[in-house]
């Protein structure tokens, strides 16, 4: 059974290598039938359960797919997490084009958390972990080199969130959309000195999206 016809994955498909050229991403052909696949099980998976509003191929492409892997060239070391993962965005994502990294998902919802079980189980992802909980009660023994969050809370939140699991040499990514101004302010001046913004350019998206890197955190 299949969500997508075979129009739809052959739009995706080559949207996708289109996409990523434009990014300069260099995607495989077994990346590109993973993600199609994940699109797939997503779908499937949404007509009985809410995980995405967006379902339109052309959103899905841009606002799910290719928004995951802007931040691709951005992701440091051999671990990392992705604080709530949701459906998979942007840690799935990422964890499918990046085989030689290990990537630990966290969510708290049950539903999600088992759609995620489902797409590792499915796709043989040996490289990734489900956490089904809150971030902050998250205790594991890995210490992770880039931690993910797109579209989760404030940068201040976050912070908070996180704060266990930092270490001088940890990147946290935060995905936005505006410039965040108003979040930014929010800071302590040594986590403002610590950000940096940079402006993210998704093909085929016009909205505006930023990252916000931060480094050197002690935790």
């Amino acid at each position: 059974m299949s969500a997508l016809s075979q129009d739809d994955k052959a739009y995706l498909l080559s949207g996708l290598v289109q996409g990523a050229q434009q990014m300069d991403i260099a995607l495989g052909e077994t990346d590109v039938e993973k993600l199609i696949a994940y699109v797939d099980y997503l779908l499937l998976w949404n007509k009985t359960h809410n995980l995405t509003a967006v379902e339109n191929r052309q959103k899905i492409l841009t606002h799910h797919l290719l928004d995951s892997l802007s931040v691709n060239p951005h992701i440091q070391g051999a671990t990392a997490m992705d604080v709530g993962s949701g459906a998979g965005l942007p840690g799935l994502v990422l964890a499918l084009v990046r085989p030689d990294s290990h990537w630990t998902l966290v969510e708290s919802r049950g539903k999600k958390a088992g759609f995620l079980r489902e797409v590792k189980a499915r796709l043989g992802m040996k490289n990734l972990s489900v956490f089904e909980g809150r971030v902050e009660d998250y205790r594991g023994d890995v210490i992770f080199d880039t931690l993910t969050a797109r579209a989760v809370t404030s940068l201040s939140s976050l912070l908070r969130m996180t704060a266990h699991l930092c270490h001088p040499r940890l990147r946290l990514i935060a995905m936005k959309g505006v410039y965040p101004d108003d979040e930014l302010a929010a800071l302590s001046r040594e986590q403002r000195e610590l950000a940096q913004v940079m402006s993210v350019s998704v093909p085929g998206l016009s909205a505006s999206r930023h990252i916000v890197v931060i480094e050197g955190l002690s935790g």
